[in-house]
């Protein structure tokens, strides 16, 4: 993977040659890393626990400048077709949008909102991040963007929790993703050596020790895509808010595993109003959640040991319950798994492709990324560490 100063040294070619920019006007850069959760999959949208961490310089660079030409102008390096759009405010509809620039539209009309500005810049936007890959390269672009506008407009009023739920705004309502805020709120918030224990439904955080210099967190990308604009993320999310409903409940963080089963099996009870495989959709989340608090408690203690196995558990409660797994990724983790020195391994992000992470010991990191490479010939891995979250900055010129 390319290193940040590389990837700024793209980008700044790349806006410089699209809007013809003289080397010696000065530029302004947002950054803002992908992420991997470590455990606490599909639970942020139900009001529960997750508990990400951010890559350490893996994600997206925004460059920009103001103009007055009342437009927002957008260049990307990423293989889209096309991967230019001008929007221009009252002219363009969103459906005249490309997808991947309806995050860069949507995080504009956001920032204008809480800012109460009127916006109008050249962008340009690069990655070393790869897309669907499920390390949240959408969140990645859209705190990017803004952290890059705060720097471009003075802007210093905006909380960090402020700033989270915009990004999520525009991810809702420009690109039609109905996400949980995880990806934002890491992608902000983020810390080196350290993971974010999250509460999604009052937004308390906690930023927990992850640093352990005998450890490794190994990343393998299926090369599956993955679109979480698709229907079966949205049915998902449907199903968790018809069971609360029926539950009585505001979301299903609220509800224990013990209270879940109680409901499923009352005599005489009819379920036909709910959605197909309800239960066990539920049972992923309610499970899930109590997965994520005992994980946090295991990394504050040092017990290592039971950290893998409640990752081990999250996995197969994946794709057995919430079923949001595939081939790929389940091979991952079966040799890995079988794979000695390893504390534990599972899917991580939406699912439905993307990628797998592992948690391994150090001294066996090759033998585990030799058997990855023989075993599962369509992946790549790479290792990691946590690293920070988004931060802005003026290009020397």
């Amino acid at each position: 993977m390319s290193d940040l100063s590389s990837l700024q040294e793209k980008t700044v070619n790349l806006f410089n040659s699209t809007y013809k920019s003289s080397t010696s006007e000065s530029l302004t850069a947002g950054y803002a890393p992908g992420r991997v959760n470590l455990i606490g999959e599909h639970t942020d949208y139900n009001n529960g626990y997750v508990f990400p961490m951010a890559l350490a310089n893996m994600g997206t660079i925004a460059v920009g400048r103001r103009t007055d030409k009342g437009e927002i102008n957008i260049v990307t390096s990423a293989e889209v077709t096309p991967n230019m759009f001008c929007y221009k405010p009252g002219k363009s509809g969103i459906e005249e949008v490309p997808q991947w620039a309806r995050y860069v539209v949507g995080v504009v009309k956001c920032f204008e909102e809480v800012s109460s500005l009127t916006v109008s810049v050249d962008l340009a936007l690069s990655s070393n991040l790869p897309m669907g890959a499920g390390l949240s390269s959408s969140a990645s672009l859209e705190v990017a963007v803004f952290s890059l506008l705060e720097r471009l407009y003075n802007v210093t009023n905006i909380s960090k929790i402020d700033k989270i739920k915009a990004c999520q705004k525009a991810e809702h309502k420009y690109a039609n993703v109905p996400c949980g805020i995880m990806d934002q709120f890491i992608a902000t918030l983020g810390d080196v050596d350290h993971a974010l224990f999250i509460n999604c439904q009052t937004d308390d955080f906690e930023k927990v020790p992850f640093g352990d210099k005998t450890l490794l967190l190994v990343v393998t990308d299926t090369h599956k895509k993955h679109e979480l604009a698709g229907g079966e993320y949205a049915k998902r999310r449907a199903t968790c808010e018809a069971v609360a409903k029926s539950i009585g409940v505001p979301s299903l963080g609220e509800v224990h595993i013990d209270q879940l089963v109680k409901h499923f099996c009352k005599p005489g009870s009819d379920y036909s109003h709910l959605p197909d495989k309800s239960y066990p959709r539920s049972r992923h989340v309610v499970t899930e959640i109590a997965r994520a608090k005992k994980a946090k408690e295991c990394l504050v203690s040092g017990d290592i040991t039971l950290f893998g196995q409640l990752m081990n558990q999250s996995h197969k409660s994946l794709a057995d319950d919430y079923q949001v797994t595939c081939p790929e990724l389940d091979e991952v983790v079966r040799v890995a798994w079988e794979t000695e020195g390893v504390v534990g391994s599972r899917m991580t992000g939406g699912g439905f492709g993307g990628c797998a992470i592992t948690l391994v010991k150090r001294d066996a990191e090759k033998v585990l990324l030799d058997r990855l490479n023989k075993l599962c010939p369509y992946s790549s891995s790479f290792s990691t560490t946590a690293g920070s979250g988004a931060y802005s900055w003026d290009i020397s010129v």
